[in-house]
């Protein structure tokens, strides 16, 4: 990834560091790992789903970094989603299913209700259309996030080859880090 690129995109007009929910650094390190992984598969037009979009800013990211059809899930009108509804409701999918047209999502970025029974249900829901990569965002445990407890079961209960992206600062204490640290975990679905 052009690293020029990347910080000219970041900081380019409202700079969006300030509306980027993300850690700069994770999310940096996580869009070249998928970058080079979809290009190690030929993967040239991926299918990007977002379920839950803050600000609707990674949509940039995703489109122009890795060329991908982006599709992000929102409840919420102001996000500006392609699919306006709740990602648990049946409606929700399908509308998902017919913009799929038989496609796979290439990679599946969870980070909507941080409650344990609704990541789990939106990976029981989404996981099953995915064919490379389900990343989950708050992996690590912080203040009013299960997201951690969810990720911690599914690389106990699930084989799969995992990677986790996590900024520590070593300046601060462990105390410290685990309410300054967010992370991304990637379960990665394909064997070739």
């Amino acid at each position: 990834m052009d690293l020029k690129r990347f910080n000219d995109y970041l900081n380019a007009g409202v700079p969006l560091r300030r509306l980027l929910a993300q850690d700069i650094s994770e999310w940096r390190a996580f869009l070249e790992f998928i970058e080079a992984y979809f290009k190690s598969r030929n993967v040239t037009s991926p299918i990007v789903v977002e379920i839950g979009l803050m600000h609707n800013v990674q949509k940039g990211f995703y489109e122009q970094f890795l060329g991908a059809l982006h599709i992000g899930i929102d409840i919420n009108p102001n996000c500006k989603p392609d699919i306006l509804g709740d990602s648990h409701d049946a409606k929700t999918l399908k509308k998902l299913r017919e913009i799929l047209a038989g496609r796979k999502i290439d990679l599946l970025f969870i980070d909507a209700n941080h409650a344990y029974v609704s990541v789990a249900r939106e990976y029981e829901l989404y996981a099953p259309l995915t064919r490379h990569i389900i990343a989950f965002h708050d992996i690590v445990a912080r203040v009013n996030s299960e997201v951690s407890k969810f990720w911690t079961w599914v690389l106990k209960e699930n084989e799969h080859m995992a990677l986790t992206f996590i900024k520590y600062n070593s300046s601060v204490s462990k105390e410290e880090n685990k309410f300054i640290e967010m992370g991304l975990g990637l379960i990665i679905k394909d064997g070739n």
